[in-house]
């Protein structure tokens, strides 16, 4: 299987990245203390050490399926422990305090059964904690489509997007409150955040977005196609958001959480 994932590409913007999983983890009681945590996706690790930090006495283990995400997680934080696995199939071989999970679930399907899998791995007072994007109706993402649907040797990669066209979110809060209310959480918090992140310009909401959901479209592209659909995904996504006075450009990006205790 070739690994779409480039650490450097999605490490550009690392900040920006952490930010939701830092709010994400500040939503875990203070009273919580864990004795085994799993972040699952951990990419280059940024997640994982925020974990370590919070949680020093606890055995925490970052996870992903990416060998460049993990070399740069382990060559970044070699005290960390890390390990090679996928999400679709994960199953620890015992019960965990914590399971973490930042920008990955977005990546798989069917949620209502993944989630209560999840759910299943944890003991009694257990944390499952999840954040994922939800801005796939946003221009960043709907331009991709346009691009792939007026250009007849980029239409076969459409099948490779998990959204199609959107005015509204792809997820729903309410669905997710039935999900986690089915399987009879003891505790559940739901909520959305729009962070507004300050671009330097245009390129930068390719090699925003480069890093994560067009990853796997350029995979599939040849290097010279690359550089043509960066070109025109720029010239694009000019025309849907304006410059500032100062000359920056806003980017609105909307992410989903949930934290759930058994």
């Amino acid at each position: 299987m070739i690994d779409i994932w480039h650490a450097d590409t999605y490490s550009q913007f690392l900040d920006m990245r952490t930010k939701p999983a830092k709010d994400l983890l500040a939503a875990i009681p203070d009273s919580f203390i864990p004795q085994r945590v799993y972040d699952l996706g951990c990419g280059p690790g940024n997640s994982t050490i925020l974990l370590k930090q919070r949680w020093s006495d606890a055995q925490v283990i970052g996870l992903d399926n990416s060998e460049d995400m993990l070399r740069e997680a382990k060559t970044t934080y070699p005290a960390l422990e890390f390990v090679a696995d996928d999400l679709a199939i994960f199953h620890p071989n015992e019960q965990l305090d914590c399971i973490f999970a930042n920008a990955s679930l977005q990546w798989l399907d069917n949620h209502a059964m993944l989630i209560p899998r999840l759910l299943r791995f944890l003991k009694p007072g257990g944390f499952l904690a999840i954040q994922m994007p939800n801005n796939f109706h946003f221009p960043s993402h709907q331009v991709t489509i346009q691009l792939l649907e007026n250009n007849p040797k980029w239409q076969y990669l459409l099948k490779v997007l998990r959204y199609g066209h959107l005015q509204a979110p792809f997820y729903h809060v309410a669905d997710y409150y039935n999900i986690f209310t089915e399987a009879k959480v003891a505790e559940l918090q739901l909520w959305e955040t729009e962070y507004i992140q300050v671009m330097n310009n245009h390129q930068d909401i390719f090699n925003w977005v480069k890093g994560t959901g067009l990853r796997p479209i350029l995979a599939k592209l040849e290097k010279t196609e690359q550089a043509e659909f960066e070109q025109a995904y720029v010239a694009a996504i000019t025309q849907k958001y304006s410059l500032q006075q100062n000359g920056k450009v806003l980017l609105p990006f909307r992410r989903l959480f949930m934290v759930a205790k058994i």
